[in-house]
């Protein structure tokens, strides 16, 4: 069940929707701070009018917002810029999975594909990965590509870093492009 929350930011008409599907939300606590949120401005990784909200040490990053929508800090560590490249957006459109629901390693396996199909392959396209991946839930209704052979077709994608979860950033729909059409909520039974 959704709880309302408020934000306590000078918006103070702004809401988020609690999805409650976090297994240990008060681990969970973002750790994305307003220098973070500087840093990332200077990045480059979104454009200028992008709006990047302040930080908020009581919004989770399994909220649902018509706002706002929750951006993992990691694929942007990364050097991606939003917008991302159409081969990762189509991988969004087409499993219907936000953002921060997607586990590091789906970003590097989404990585090293775009950049295959842009050096070797341009014919390789999303429909193509369920023949080496499945998509299935790792606990609190986040997603990786789980490798359908013995010999995965990225080596090492699976390598894992605590706290990752804990940052997290929310930038508003309107100001990027292809925000208002992004998900708003998690899923909970993912689709390829």
């Amino acid at each position: 069940m959704a709880t309302r929350t408020h934000s306590h930011t000078d918006e103070s008409s702004e809401t988020f929707d609690q999805q409650n599907l976090l297994n240990h939300p008060k681990k969970e606590i973002c750790a994305f701070d307003n220098a973070d949120i500087a840093a990332l401005r200077v990045s480059g990784a979104f454009p200028d009018k992008a709006i990047i909200k302040p930080f908020d040490q009581t919004v989770r990053s399994d909220v649902s917002s018509s706002e706002w929508i929750c951006f993992p800090a990691y694929p942007f560590s990364l050097g991606l810029q939003y917008p991302l490249p159409e081969f990762m957006m189509q991988f969004f459109r087409k499993t219907g999975l936000s953002f921060s629901q997607t586990m590091r390693m789906v970003w590097r396996v989404l990585i090293v594909l775009n950049q295959i199909k842009a050096l070797n392959i341009p014919d390789l396209c999303i429909e193509d990965i369920p023949i080496a991946y499945r998509l299935r839930s790792h606990g609190s209704s986040r997603f990786l590509l789980f490798s359908t052979s013995c010999n995965p077709l990225i080596l090492k994608a699976t390598k894992y870093k605590d706290g990752w979860q804990r940052k997290f950033f929310f930038v508003r729909r309107h100001s990027i492009t292809e925000g208002n059409s992004l998900p708003v909520t998690w899923l909970t039974t993912g689709r390829v």
